[in-house]
């Protein structure tokens, strides 16, 4: 099953007031919001590819307006139609071989599609919670290593290397932690002095953090877990309140 298709089949099962893991979020919030995100940037790289005049990347607020005002029955339909939409000019730019901005970063045909799958496999755990196909998605090597990508690039997201540290109240002048799971390379999280996530061969250098793959990319995509699923014990108290802060922030 593809992330897609877990998606949509997660959603028959779901109410539209039911609560989301996305704080405040019900239901038919997050189904706006996805939906909204692949208007934006079907209308971005159609804009690209028809030789149009690029344009800044709209906020949550000012592209999910529309969509939250939608009956649900109506917004399902439009889900699927600008899915629709988003398959077909991500096809087309991965035959172009273009770039195209979004959110700050400049990504192909090939990023744009696995950025999706990302959305779509985080979303539905926000929907579903803990499942055996949520866990084999989640812990997909491509999709941590977009993670590193989007939120090393795209600054102005909340959940984004960057804005994390500026939200931090006392964040250290240099600080970096590991995140780790078995069988894989690490994800090394710089907080300060300049921010970012990326791919790392195992190495002790800095503090470590270990938990499942699949708990990895919830946590540095923000969520919050159970205790105990993401392993603080080999970090001193200091460390584990930084690591937090910034993951949680």
């Amino acid at each position: 099953m593809d992330e897609a298709n877990a998606f949509f089949t997660a959603l028959k099962n779901q109410a539209p007031d039911e609560p989301t893991a996305c704080s405040g979020w019900r239901v038919r919030d997050l189904v706006a919001h996805v939906a909204a995100g692949a208007q934006e940037e079907a209308d971005l790289i159609e804009t690209h590819l028809q030789g149009g005049t690029a344009r800044p990347t709209r906020s949550f607020g000012e592209r999910e307006a529309t969509y939250r005002a939608l009956p649900y029955e109506e917004l399902l339909g439009a889900l699927a139609r600008e899915g629709g939409r988003l398959k077909a000019a991500v096809a087309a730019l991965i035959r172009s071989g273009g770039e195209v901005e979004f959110t700050g970063i400049r990504l192909n045909g090939q990023e744009f599609r696995m950025h999706n799958r990302s959305e779509l496999t985080l979303h539905r755990w926000d929907i579903v919670g803990d499942d055996e196909i949520g866990q084999r998605l989640l812990a997909q090597p491509t999709l941590t290593a977009h993670a590193a990508k989007v939120l090393s690039g795209m600054t102005s997201l909340r959940e984004s290397a960057a804005e994390r540290a500026f939200r931090l109240r006392q964040a250290p002048e240099d600080f970096a932690f590991r995140l780790r799971s078995p069988g894989s390379d690490d994800l090394l999280v710089r907080v300060a002095p300049t921010p970012s996530v990326e791919v790392s061969p195992v190495a002790d250098e800095q503090p470590v953090v270990r938990s499942s793959a699949s708990d990895r990319l919830l946590a540095v995509w923000g969520r919050r877990l159970p205790g105990g699923r993401i392993d603080l014990s080999s970090v001193t108290a200091h460390e584990a309140d930084v690591i937090n802060a910034f993951l949680y922030v």
